[in-house]
Protein backbone atom coordinates (compact mmCIF):
# COMPACT_ATOMS: atom_id res chain seq x y z
CA UNK A 1 0.00 0.00 0.00
CA UNK A 2 1.47 3.37 -0.87
CA UNK A 3 2.21 5.60 1.95
CA UNK A 4 0.50 9.09 2.15
CA UNK A 5 1.79 12.21 2.07
CA UNK A 6 1.73 13.85 5.24
CA UNK A 7 -0.64 17.14 5.90
CA UNK A 8 2.21 18.89 7.99
CA UNK A 9 5.47 17.74 9.69
CA UNK A 10 7.22 18.43 12.45
CA UNK A 11 10.68 19.55 11.19
CA UNK A 12 13.74 21.77 11.71
CA UNK A 13 13.23 25.96 10.36
CA UNK A 14 16.63 27.09 9.59
CA UNK A 15 15.14 30.90 10.66
CA UNK A 16 13.52 30.07 13.35
CA UNK A 17 16.30 27.83 14.12
CA UNK A 18 13.86 25.36 16.36
CA UNK A 19 11.62 22.47 15.24
CA UNK A 20 8.63 24.19 13.87
CA UNK A 21 5.40 22.65 12.32
CA UNK A 22 5.95 22.69 8.54
CA UNK A 23 2.82 22.82 5.99
CA UNK A 24 3.53 20.06 2.87
CA UNK A 25 2.39 22.47 -0.18
CA UNK A 26 3.60 18.97 -2.47
CA UNK A 27 5.56 15.53 -1.44
CA UNK A 28 6.67 12.11 -2.36
CA UNK A 29 6.98 9.28 0.28
CA UNK A 30 9.81 6.87 0.25
CA UNK A 31 10.25 4.37 2.31
CA UNK A 32 11.58 6.00 5.20
CA UNK A 33 11.66 9.43 3.91
CA UNK A 34 9.59 12.46 2.84
CA UNK A 35 10.93 14.76 -0.37
CA UNK A 36 8.89 17.84 -0.42
CA UNK A 37 8.37 21.60 -0.56
CA UNK A 38 7.45 22.90 3.14
CA UNK A 39 6.21 26.23 4.44
CA UNK A 40 6.91 26.46 8.01
CA UNK A 41 3.81 27.40 10.18
CA UNK A 42 6.06 30.23 12.02
CA UNK A 43 7.44 32.22 10.07
CA UNK A 44 6.34 31.90 6.30
CA UNK A 45 9.77 29.74 5.12
CA UNK A 46 9.71 27.86 1.91
CA UNK A 47 12.28 25.27 1.00
CA UNK A 48 12.43 22.22 -0.49
CA UNK A 49 14.23 19.19 1.04
CA UNK A 50 13.98 15.52 2.03
CA UNK A 51 13.61 14.81 5.52
CA UNK A 52 13.24 11.03 7.14
CA UNK A 53 10.25 10.01 8.77
CA UNK A 54 9.47 7.18 10.62
CA UNK A 55 9.16 3.82 10.16
CA UNK A 56 6.04 2.01 9.40
CA UNK A 57 5.67 -1.40 11.32
CA UNK A 58 2.42 -3.42 9.98
CA UNK A 59 0.67 -4.86 13.35
CA UNK A 60 -1.76 -7.78 14.31
CA UNK A 61 -4.73 -6.70 16.41
CA UNK A 62 -7.50 -8.90 17.63
CA UNK A 63 -10.28 -7.40 18.33
CA UNK A 64 -13.13 -8.81 20.90
CA UNK A 65 -17.13 -7.35 19.98
CA UNK A 66 -18.69 -8.70 22.56
CA UNK A 67 -18.72 -12.60 22.38
CA UNK A 68 -16.59 -12.63 19.09
CA UNK A 69 -13.36 -11.99 18.87
CA UNK A 70 -11.16 -11.61 15.34
CA UNK A 71 -8.13 -10.97 13.99
CA UNK A 72 -7.54 -7.47 12.16
CA UNK A 73 -4.64 -5.55 11.65
CA UNK A 74 -3.26 -1.40 11.83
CA UNK A 75 -0.38 0.24 10.80
CA UNK A 76 2.02 1.82 13.28
CA UNK A 77 4.86 3.87 13.28
CA UNK A 78 8.32 3.09 14.78
CA UNK A 79 8.07 5.92 17.45
CA UNK A 80 5.22 5.58 19.10
CA UNK A 81 4.16 4.52 22.57
CA UNK A 82 0.97 2.77 23.00
CA UNK A 83 -0.89 2.43 26.20
CA UNK A 84 -3.47 0.48 27.59
CA UNK A 85 -6.94 2.42 27.26
CA UNK A 86 -5.76 4.24 24.29
CA UNK A 87 -8.18 4.47 21.49
CA UNK A 88 -7.54 4.41 17.70
CA UNK A 89 -9.04 3.39 14.04
CA UNK A 90 -8.62 0.61 12.22
CA UNK A 91 -8.10 0.60 8.66
CA UNK A 92 -11.63 -0.40 7.83
CA UNK A 93 -12.79 2.87 10.27
CA UNK A 94 -13.83 0.24 13.30
CA UNK A 95 -13.08 2.45 16.48
CA UNK A 96 -11.37 0.53 19.37
CA UNK A 97 -9.58 0.72 22.72
CA UNK A 98 -6.26 -1.15 23.87
CA UNK A 99 -7.31 -3.70 26.57
CA UNK A 100 -3.36 -5.12 26.77
CA UNK A 101 -0.03 -5.21 24.49
CA UNK A 102 1.29 -8.58 23.99
CA UNK A 103 5.26 -7.51 23.57
CA UNK A 104 7.51 -10.03 21.39
CA UNK A 105 8.33 -12.36 24.43
CA UNK A 106 4.99 -13.02 24.25
CA UNK A 107 4.40 -11.34 27.85
CA UNK A 108 1.20 -9.21 28.79
CA UNK A 109 1.92 -5.01 29.07
CA UNK A 110 0.41 -2.04 29.74
CA UNK A 111 2.58 0.12 27.50
CA UNK A 112 5.03 -0.88 25.28
CA UNK A 113 6.86 1.29 22.22
CA UNK A 114 5.64 0.09 18.15
CA UNK A 115 8.96 -1.89 17.69
CA UNK A 116 8.25 -4.20 20.65
CA UNK A 117 4.86 -5.07 19.91
CA UNK A 118 3.40 -8.36 18.52
CA UNK A 119 0.05 -8.46 19.19
CA UNK A 120 -2.28 -5.62 20.10
CA UNK A 121 -5.45 -7.07 22.42
CA UNK A 122 -8.83 -4.33 21.67
CA UNK A 123 -11.99 -3.84 21.98
CA UNK A 124 -14.67 -2.45 19.85
CA UNK A 125 -15.21 0.78 21.29
CA UNK A 126 -17.75 2.54 18.77
CA UNK A 127 -20.47 1.70 20.64
CA UNK A 128 -20.96 1.12 24.45
CA UNK A 129 -23.40 -0.48 26.89
CA UNK A 130 -23.45 1.60 29.66
CA UNK A 131 -24.64 0.03 32.94
CA UNK A 132 -27.76 1.63 35.09
CA UNK A 133 -28.71 1.10 38.20
CA UNK A 134 -32.20 2.20 39.36
CA UNK A 135 -33.01 3.16 42.90
CA UNK A 136 -36.77 2.96 43.78
CA UNK A 137 -37.03 2.55 48.06
CA UNK A 138 -35.72 -1.17 48.76
CA UNK A 139 -36.07 -2.28 45.22
CA UNK A 140 -32.96 -1.50 42.87
CA UNK A 141 -33.06 -2.47 39.07
CA UNK A 142 -30.35 -3.16 36.89
CA UNK A 143 -30.45 -1.78 32.85
CA UNK A 144 -28.47 -0.79 30.31
CA UNK A 145 -28.65 1.70 27.52
CA UNK A 146 -26.29 2.28 24.71
CA UNK A 147 -24.21 5.20 24.03
CA UNK A 148 -21.18 6.46 22.00
CA UNK A 149 -17.75 7.34 23.87
CA UNK A 150 -18.11 11.27 23.51
CA UNK A 151 -21.74 10.79 25.24
CA UNK A 152 -22.07 12.84 28.27
CA UNK A 153 -24.02 11.76 31.26
CA UNK A 154 -24.56 14.56 34.13
CA UNK A 155 -25.60 14.44 37.75
CA UNK A 156 -29.46 15.59 37.56
CA UNK A 157 -30.23 14.49 34.70
CA UNK A 158 -33.29 13.20 33.50
CA UNK A 159 -32.32 9.55 31.98
CA UNK A 160 -35.54 7.77 29.95
CA UNK A 161 -35.12 3.91 30.07
CA UNK A 162 -37.29 1.47 28.01
CA UNK A 163 -39.54 0.94 30.82
CA UNK A 164 -38.94 2.93 33.55
CA UNK A 165 -36.84 6.60 34.12
CA UNK A 166 -34.64 8.00 36.51
CA UNK A 167 -32.90 10.70 37.59
CA UNK A 168 -29.24 10.55 37.94
CA UNK A 169 -27.55 11.12 41.35
CA UNK A 170 -24.21 9.25 41.10
CA UNK A 171 -22.05 8.33 38.40
CA UNK A 172 -19.13 5.49 38.92
CA UNK A 173 -16.33 6.32 36.75
CA UNK A 174 -13.38 4.49 36.76
CA UNK A 175 -11.33 6.18 39.46
CA UNK A 176 -14.23 7.36 41.60
CA UNK A 177 -17.76 7.86 42.25
CA UNK A 178 -18.80 11.27 41.51
CA UNK A 179 -22.17 13.09 42.70
CA UNK A 180 -21.75 16.26 40.42
CA UNK A 181 -20.64 17.22 37.23
CA UNK A 182 -20.44 15.04 34.62
CA UNK A 183 -18.78 12.42 32.65
CA UNK A 184 -18.09 10.99 29.29
CA UNK A 185 -19.63 7.34 28.61
CA UNK A 186 -16.07 6.01 27.59
CA UNK A 187 -15.19 6.70 31.82
CA UNK A 188 -18.34 5.21 33.15
CA UNK A 189 -18.43 2.23 35.00
CA UNK A 190 -22.45 2.25 36.12
CA UNK A 191 -24.59 4.77 36.39
CA UNK A 192 -27.04 5.19 39.53
CA UNK A 193 -30.29 7.08 40.04
CA UNK A 194 -33.60 7.20 41.45
CA UNK A 195 -37.00 5.64 39.74
CA UNK A 196 -39.48 7.48 38.08
CA UNK A 197 -42.82 5.99 37.08
CA UNK A 198 -42.39 6.37 32.97
CA UNK A 199 -44.84 8.76 31.76
CA UNK A 200 -45.69 7.08 28.86
CA UNK A 201 -47.26 4.01 29.39
CA UNK A 202 -45.26 0.32 28.20
CA UNK A 203 -47.37 -1.49 25.70
CA UNK A 204 -47.32 -5.12 26.15
CA UNK A 205 -47.13 -6.33 22.46
CA UNK A 206 -47.50 -10.01 23.16
CA UNK A 207 -50.85 -8.98 24.78
CA UNK A 208 -51.90 -6.52 21.78
CA UNK A 209 -52.70 -9.41 19.14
Amino acid sequence: MEREVPEAVYTECSRCREHTVHEVLKGKMGKASLEGTLKCAECGRTVTTTIPMPRQIPTRVIVSNGPVSYQSSTILEDDELLMEGDEFYLEDGLRVRIASLENKNDKRVKRAKATSIKTIWAQKFDVLNVKVTVNDGTKSYSRRIQAFPDDEYSIGQFLPLEDMDCFVHAIKIRERLITRGTAEARDVVRIYGSYRKKSVPVLDLEDDV
